[in-house]
């Protein structure tokens, strides 16, 4: 039986760079088709609760401010490095430190959580990524592919 994975993209498509988690989550989507399963999410905690209810792996993919080059990809497997512990981690990532401590306190985690991060150049209001970061989409969704191809 194959394990069930959800792609979680967490964003603002109005805020330039911030749209990265969607662009790189639709385009994993497109890259696996049927065997992911593909929601955007503005980070709220409890709709992240239900994105990846019941699923074995969960990948959240959001934009960060870390400090790196534009369009860097950042991993996070262990949940209890993931972001929100630092004050230049993205703007959600409050929202998914919140979702995961929630999580676990209601024992509802999916079984793997991964969190991959783009580096955001331009979160001023506007729509499109900048070219650093557009330029990252493509990388982002070959990392995700390598983290789950063996969960397909």
């Amino acid at each position: 039986m194959r394990s069930r994975i959800v792609i979680i993209g967490i964003g603002n498509r109005w805020r330039r760079d911030d749209g990265a988690g969607w662009a790189v989550a639709e385009a994993v989507g497109r890259r696996l088709g049927p065997t992911a399963e593909v929601v955007e999410s503005d980070g709220e905690p409890t709709r992240l609760l239900d994105a990846w209810a019941g699923v074995d792996v969960a990948v959240i993919v959001d934009a960060v401010r870390g400090g790196g080059a534009p369009g860097k990809i950042h991993v996070w497997a262990d949940d209890s490095e993931l972001p929100g512990t630092s004050p230049s981690t993205g703007s959600h990532a409050l929202g998914l430190a919140d979702a995961v401590a929630l999580g676990r306190a209601l024992h509802r985690l999916p079984r793997r959580l991964i969190v991959v991060g783009v580096e955001a150049h331009d979160t001023t209001p506007g729509h499109g990524l900048s070219s650093a970061v557009a330029g990252a989409v493509e990388e982002a969704v070959d990392v995700i592919a390598t983290l789950v191809g063996s969960r397909l």
